[in-house]
Parts: C-alpha cells; structure tokens; sequence
C-alpha cells in the first residue's frame, strides 16, 4: 500500500483537489483528483454498490449523461453525478464492451472483483497517457513516467533500440518506452489483467475508406460544421469555469467561434505572444477575439527568457526526453490560464483530421520527385552535396530542403512521411551513434513509424500519411506535449477536433475535401468562414512552435554545457566529438550555416540536452 500511496503523491500536481484509494484482494487502485464534474460525490476511486466494481478515471467523458440515462433505463441506481460511476456502472452492464461507448479523453483503471480480473483502457487517440510496467504476478501503472519509477525494484535500464528511435524522430513510437520493461498502453486499447496473464486487444481502429456521398461540398461542409459544433459542445460540459487556447489559426479559432454560438456571454480566449514575427499569430488571434467578442487574453512569452527549470520541468513531467520545444511556452501558457479557468478547449487535431500539415502536401511533391529515373536523382543529390559548400550560397535553404526530399524519394511510399519528419537525417546518426544497436535500430526507426493495418490496402496515400500521423506523432508528440503541461499547472486541456463523431466524419471525407487544388483543409475551411474574419484564412500557417535559438541566453549555454560534459552511461552511446559540433552549432542564435538552418541546430541541441537531463534526474543505466 506505502509504495502505491508514494507513486500517487508524485501525481498530485495532476490532481490537486483530493486524493483516494481502494484495496481489494491484492488489488490496489489510487487516485489524484481535478475536480471539474460533480464536484461534491465525485471523489473517487468509486465502488458500485453491490461491491463488484471499483473503478477510477483521468480524463472526462463527454457523453455520460446519455449513457447514465441509458443505464437507468435497464435498472442501474446511481449515487454520484460523476462521470466515472458511469463507467462502472456501464461495465456491470455491458462488460469491457462499455469503453467502445466511451466519447472523451481518459485512461481507465478497473476492478472486477468477481472474476479478479484488472481492466486497464485507454481513449481512442492517445489524449490521456497510461503506463505500466509487469514482472511475473504483478502489475503497476501510472499516469506518469515519474509516478511509475517510484515503484521499487523497477529497473531504471535503457532500451537501445527505442532510443535509436528517439534519435530519428524526437519521440517514442508507441508502445514502447526508453526504459526496458516499461510500457504505455496504445491509443484505442483495452488491456486485461487475470492471474498474471496480459492479453491488449483494440477496440478502435480507424478506417479511411471514402464515402462517396461525402464528395459533394453541399453534402460534406453542413455535415462537419454540425458534427463540429456538436463536439464542442459536449465538451464544453463542466462545473467550474472553461475557455479556450485561441492561436489565429483555423482549428482553434473554429473551436472558439463554436463555443461563442453555445454560450450567452463571452467566452475566455487566451493566446501567446512571440516576439518574433515570424511565429506570433497573436494580432490574427486578436482580430478573431474581436469579431467573436470574446473575453480575451495575450500572454507574452519573451525572447532571452530560457530559464534551467524550462527544461527540468519537461523531463520531469513527461517522464522521458522530450524534443519538442513548444513545451516551453505550453507550460507558460497553461501556468496564466490556470489563474483564470481550470478547463479550456484547444484546436489540437485539427491538422491530423483534415490533413492541414504542410508535410502531407510536401510528401506529395516528393512522390513526383521518386518518379524521376534513380540515376538522375543520384546525380541532383551529389550536386546539392557540392553546392551546399559554396561560400556565401543565397539558397541553402533550398537545397537542404532539395536533399531531405532526395532522401526521402529514396524510401518506399509507406515511408516517405517518417523520411521527411526526421529530427536527424541517416548520415547525421551515423556520425553521432557509436552504439551499433542504438545505430542499427535508427536506421530501422522508419518501418515502426509507418506501419498501416491490414484495411489500408483500400485507402489513398494521402489518407495512409494521415493514419501514420495519428498513430505516432499525435499521442507521442502533440497530445504528449498538450497534457503533460497543462496538467502540470493542473489545467485540463480538451480537443473537440478529436471528437469520436468528428473524427469518423473526417475519415470518411474523399481527398478533394481535404485538399484542392493546393488549398488544405478545404472543408473545415468552408464549414466555418461565416463565422471568422478573412484574416484566418489568408495569413500563412505558423504553427505552435518557438524560436528556440532566440531562447539561447547564458543560462542555456551553461546548462548545455553542464548536461553535455558531464558523463553518463546514456551519453557514452554518443560521440563525443559529435557532440561537441553539435552543441557548437546548435547555440548559433542568428544565422543559418551552409549544411544546417539555425532552426533545425538549435533543435538537435535541444534533443540531446533532453537525454542528458533525463539520464541524469532518474539515473538511467545502459
């Protein structure tokens, strides 16, 4: 019991408002709660009244009041308002079959006292983590990396191979994790439990196959603008106040019109501002506040402002080395809102579901590149290779750009996507690895980020990138990001874009109403431009990213340099030598170097500093 009470008390910044804990033939469940339904009979874990179940739950259900009035209707008597009696409940009622009725993010503890049987289950697209860890007639899991490592004996050894992975890519693909034995429960899975047997079997599986009935815009747009004010409503459902992370570009400005039509008094937008214009969407933000009429906030994030608790943090709280800087100005963002709102709602998702990543268009351009004759394409790359070495060359950027799509050309179609999304390129990881087993298996990272199920033989390649994007970049990486700093300041954050009934319609959408004639997102587009000003469809998509080599302030060069030099077992898998260019590029605040932009430099720095950190806080061996 101790060591279970230990791991839950590393989880309270997830759960602030109360604390509890059920033990129950071997089994014990513990839980920190955020109250934001039913905050007086929510506490939980909760046990159904005749004793069989007890269950807990991270996350929210969006549609427990239709299920609860379901249930009743059969007979069940329920004494919370709570979301997670439902799920209990539900269970007594339909058995793990209730999950697959399940609209909302959450990952799902459940006992079943009859049978002794342990459910654990995760929400269809990843949006709130699970962990677990087995050896021989136990299992212990978490929300966290770092809850899950305070139990004792768990071996703290590094898997090579996924750390190859990490190397290529900036995350983990899924279900693995940079520690041996450690897993996470996939998105859209049920794990069971029953006398230390595991058997993880998918109740969800996306399917891609087009409706053809979909490809007429008068059909398709009315369809999603419905579906998508229908999921932005059913997670605007709470008992504590709400807003919304308001960036200027589609997908949260979509959101937020939605809410503005549900609401009868102005909704609370939040935005980041950059000072760098080049990505700062903040006055397009402003713009779409003012035609809304919402209730509007900017929050400033300041060039120079790096601080060493900016990385500590990450490491800590996603539990594993962690690539993507936006996490900086997340964790700034969530830590202002939370002073005014403990839920908001993002556009997360969006860019997944209707395809308006420029890499789907750019994977594109490097099919047409893979059908010019190998000889040809041999030759334009040696020539980019020599050009790149050209003092004082105006087009560097070209031409990196022009290499990355040879190399990519040069990959099966299934892999082009996984090619283009690198961290690293493979000759970069030849020259930084000098473990052949963490080499071996960054060369072999691209056939686990593509891999398709058996139904997408029927599917466009373009609908096939954008499984291989909700499988692994989106949990691994965006929803990663989105939960693991906002939890932190024990905000909640939701993504309507990721909505079961959304989502499916999405799927079934043809190509032409994802994208035309070079107009991503075309749908989505049409579907709300009656609601927002001209401005969030013609200004040039940002993204929410930083600029990290503007964050290079003293402190930052210190703290590279500490993490960099100190020696440890993970790091020694590394080249020295390597390293150091590396960090020597990668602290370059201004200009772009012949083989290299500052951007992409500064983020390789950033990766590695990344596993330094996290070798070094949880002591990680080789």
């Amino acid at each position: 019991m101790g060591n279970v009470l230990a791991m839950n008390a590393r989880l309270s910044h997830r759960g602030p408002d109360s604390e509890g804990h059920v033990r129950r033939d071997g089994v014990v469940l513990a839980m920190r709660r955020l109250a934001i339904i039913d905050l007086d009979t929510g506490d939980q874990p909760i046990t159904t009244a005749n004793g069989d179940v007890s269950v807990i739950l991270n996350g929210e259900i969006y549609n427990f009041r239709e299920l609860r009035r379901d249930l009743e209707l059969t007979g069940h008597t329920f004494r919370t308002n709570s979301d997670t009696e439902v799920v209990g409940l539900g269970y007594l009622e339909y058995g793990a079959g209730v999950v697959d009725r399940l609209k909302g993010m959450f990952a799902i503890a459940l006992h079943d006292r009859r049978s002794g049987t342990l459910l654990l289950a995760r929400d269809r697209f990843g949006e709130k983590p699970l962990y677990y860890y087995r050896r021989e007639s136990t299992i212990v899991f978490a929300s966290e990396m770092r809850a899950l490592l305070a139990w004792p004996g768990l071996p703290r050894r590094l898997d090579r191979e996924v750390f190859g992975q990490y190397l290529r890519f900036g995350y983990t693909p899924s279900p693995k994790t940079l520690i041996e034995g450690v897993q996470e429960l996939p998105p859209g899975c049920v794990l069971r439990w029953d006398a230390g047997n595991v058997n993880i079997s998918r109740y969800y599986v996306p399917d891609y196959t087009p409706d053809p009935e979909l490809a007429l815009p008068e059909v398709a747009i009315p369809l999603v603008r419905d579906a998508l004010k229908a999921a932005v409503g059913r997670q605007m459902v709470s008992d504590v106040p709400i807003g919304a992370l308001l960036s200027g570009g589609i997908d949260s400005s979509a959101v937020v019109a939605m809410m503005q039509q549900h609401s009868d008094r102005p909704v609370s937008t939040f935005t980041v501002r950059f000072s760098d214009t080049r990505y700062d969407e903040s006055a397009v933000a402003r713009e779409v506040a003012d035609h809304l009429g919402t209730d509007h906030h900017e929050i400033t994030v300041d060039d120079n402002a790096f601080h060493a608790d900016d990385l500590w943090r990450i490491v800590d709280h996603v539990g594993q080395p962690f690539a993507d800087s936006s996490a900086i100005p997340m964790y700034m963002v969530s830590r202002s809102v939370r002073e005014h709102v403990k839920v908001c709602l993002t556009g997360d998702g969006g860019d997944e579901m209707f395809a308006g990543y420029p890499i789907f268009r750019w994977a594109s351009q490097v099919d047409r590149v893979a059908r010019v004759p190998w000889p040809l394409r041999r030759a334009a790359g040696m020539s980019l290779a020599l050009a790149r070495h050209v003092p004082g060359l105006r087009d560097a950027r070209l031409l990196r750009q022009g290499g990355r799509a040879l190399d990519a050309a040069n990959e099966s179609p299934s892999r082009r996507l996984g090619a283009i999304d690198t961290l690293f390129r493979a000759a970069e990881l030849r020259r930084l690895i000098d473990d052949p087993t963490t080499l071996e298996a960054s060369r072999n990272a691209l056939a686990v980020v593509s891999e398709l199920p058996e139904q997408s033989s029927e599917w466009t390649t373009l609908r096939r990138r954008m499984y291989q994007s909700l499988s692994q970049r989106l949990p691994q990486d965006m929803l990663t990001k989105v939960d693991r700093m906002g939890m932190a300041t024990s905000l909640e954050l939701r993504a309507p874009m990721l909505d079961p009934d959304l989502a499916e319609l999405s799927m079934r959408l043809p190509d032409s109403m994802l994208m035309s004639a070079g107009l991503q997102k075309r749908v989505i587009r049409e579907a709300v431009k009656e609601f927002l000003p001209d401005v969030v469809f013609t200004h040039p998509k940002t993204g929410f990213s930083i600029p990290l080599h503007r964050f290079v302030n003293q402190e930052y060069r210190d703290v590279a340099t500490e993490l960099l030099e100190k020696p440890n077992d993970v790091m020694s898998l590394l080249n020295r030598d390597e390293l150091a260019r590396i960090m020597k590029r990668g602290l370059v605040r201004q200009a772009d170097q012949a083989d290299i932009s500052v951007y992409r430099a500064s983020h390789q720095l950033w990766s590695l500093l990344q596993i330094a950190a996290w070798a070094h806080r949880f002591s990680i061996q080789v």
